[in-house]
C-alpha cells in the first residue's frame, strides 16, 4: 500500500504506507494531520465510510484531525499509533469556543518560537487543523481577531507572527491557573511491598497538603505512555514520583511532566537510591526508610515548593 490520500482528513497530499517491520499499522505523512500511525482496521474503516458516516460514529473528520494534529505538535507523533477514534478523542482538548482556539493558537507560537520575539509562519490551507478549525477560512479568522485583541502582532522584518506582551498575559494566565490544579499524579510501582508507602506516606501527605492523588495502576508500559495517562498528567499541578522497584513508567512519566514544567517530586526508598538511572541523580531526592518518613519529608517539600491552603475551591 502506497498512496497520496489521507484516511482521516481526505487530502491528496498524504503518504500512507504500511511500516516495512511489517506491524499492522499504516504510517501516514499529512501536511494537515501531522506525521502518525493508524491501525489497518481504523485506516481501512475511515477509508470506507463517506464523511456523514464517520461524523456520526465517531466526529466530523476535522475534529479527528484536529486531535491528531495536535498531539503531533505536542511531540506525541513519533509513537503515536492510533487504534480507536474514541480514545483519541477522549484525551483531546477541544475548544468550545473562539476564546479557546485563540488560546491554542498562542500556545502554538510560544512552542514554536525559540525567542519570544520570533515569529511563526503559517499556512491556512495546512495548519488550520491546529486550533481545531473546521476551514482554512476560520483560522485566518482567529489570526485577524488576535491581532485586533493584540495578542499576536507581524513579526518585525520576518515572516508570520509573534507573541505581543497581550500574548504573553494571557499564556501566564492560562498557566497559573494550571498550576493552581488540585490533582497530584502518582507514578510509582504499584505492587504489594509498595502498598503502605502510598496508604501510609504520599496519600496522606497530599491530602494534608490540600493535594487530591491519582493514580493509575499499570504493570507495564512497554515504553509507551497510553492516552489516558497523558490526560492525567496534563491536568495535574504536581507529580510525584517514586523510583523504588526502578520501573521504566515512573520515569517516562516524571520526563514527560517535566517536559510540561508540571512541578515534579522525585522519592526513592533508601535501599534503592545507587540504582538510579543517572539522568535523575541531579534532582533532590527524598530519600525514605519507612512510610512515616515518606509522609513526613513530603509534606516537608510540598510546603516549600508549591503550598497549598486546604480550603482553596479553584
Amino acid at each position: 500500500m502506497n498512496t497520496n490520500k489521507c484516511p482521516v482528513c481526505g487530502t491528496t497530499e498524504a503518504k500512507s504506507s504500511y511500516r516495512s517491520d511489517g506491524a499492522d499499522v499504516v504510517s501516514i505523512v499529512c501536511p494537515l494531520c501531522g506525521n502518525f500511525q493508524l491501525s489497518r482496521t481504523l485506516s481501512t474503516v475511515l477509508q470506507r465510510k463517506n464523511d456523514v458516516e464517520v461524523a456520526q460514529k465517531y466526529a466530523p473528520r476535522w475534529v479527528i484531525s484536529a486531535a491528531i494534529r495536535n498531539r503531533y505538535e505536542q511531540g506525541d507523533g513519533k509513537e503515536l499509533v492510533i487504534k480507536t477514534v474514541e480514545n483519541l478523542l477522549e484525551v483531546a482538548r477541544i475548544p468550545e469556543d473562539p476564546f479557546e482556539s485563540i488560546n491554542l493558537l498562542l500556545l502554538h507560537i510560544k512552542e514554536k518560537a525559540q525567542t519570544p520575539g520570533q515569529a511563526i509562519p503559517f499556512v491556512a490551507k495546512y495548519d488550520y487543523p491546529l486550533v481545531y478549525a473546521q476551514k482554512p477560512e476560520e483560522f485566518s479568522y482567529y489570526i485577524e481577531k488576535a491581532i485586533d485583541l493584540e495578542l499576536i502582532e507581524s513579526g518585525s522584518g520576518q515572516k508570520g507572527y509573534r507573541l505581543g506582551l497581550e500574548g504573553w498575559r494571557r499564556l501566564k494566565k492560562l498557566e497559573n491557573n494550571r498550576k493552581r490544579s488540585t490533582q497530584a499524579f502518582i507514578a510509582m510501582w504499584f505492587n504489594d511491598d509498595m502498598k503502605t508507602a502510598y496508604t501510609e506516606g504520599i496519600k496522606p501527605a497530599l491530602k494534608e497538603s490540600g493535594y487530591k492523588p491519582f493514580r493509575i495502576d499499570k504493570q507495564e508500559h512497554n515504553e509507551k505512555i497510553d492516552d489516558k495517562i497523558i490526560a492525567e498528567i496534563r491536568e495535574s499541578g504536581l507529580l510525584i514520583a517514586d523510583f523504588t522497584g526502578q520501573r521504566g513508567g515512573v520515569y517516562f512519566e516524571a520526563g514527560f511532566a517535566k517536559g510540561l514544567g508540571i512541578e515534579v517530586i522525585w522519592t526513592c526508598r533508601e535501599d534503592e537510591v545507587n540504582k538510579l538511572h543517572f539522568d535523575t541523580r541531579q534532582y533532590n531526592h527524598i530519600v525514605w526508610k519507612t512510610p512515616e518518613d515518606l509522609k513526613t519529608l513530603l509534606k516537608n517539600r510540598i510546603a516549600a515548593t508549591l503550598p497549598r491552603s486546604e480550603s482553596s475551591t479553584i
